[in-house]
């Protein structure tokens, strides 16, 4: 008898076990709907600013290199433009 017994409340722990990780999983998931819109346009904000900053840090180094260089718009890149016959 007694082994039945210590069986049925290794059973009912696990079930307690489960139910907590199952309400654990629902609050996570609704957390994670409510604040996912906030974090996507959080991080879309920022991966915007740093490709803003690398740009700018692109066409500020080519303007630093002197008047034989230009920065083209189109591509982003830095152009060589000075006369090449020296």
């Amino acid at each position: 008898m007694k082994f039945v017994l210590n069986s049925k409340k290794k059973a009912q722990s696990l079930i307690e076990y489960a139910l907590i990780l199952a309400m654990v999983a629902v609050v996570a998931i609704a957390a994670l709907q409510l604040l996912g819109n906030n974090i996507g346009s959080t991080l879309r904000s920022a991966a915007d600013t740093v490709g803003d900053g690398a740009e700018n840090a692109g066409r500020n180094a080519c303007s630093a290199m002197g008047d034989d260089f230009q920065w083209n718009e189109d591509d982003n890149t830095c152009k060589f433009i000075g006369d090449t016959d020296e």
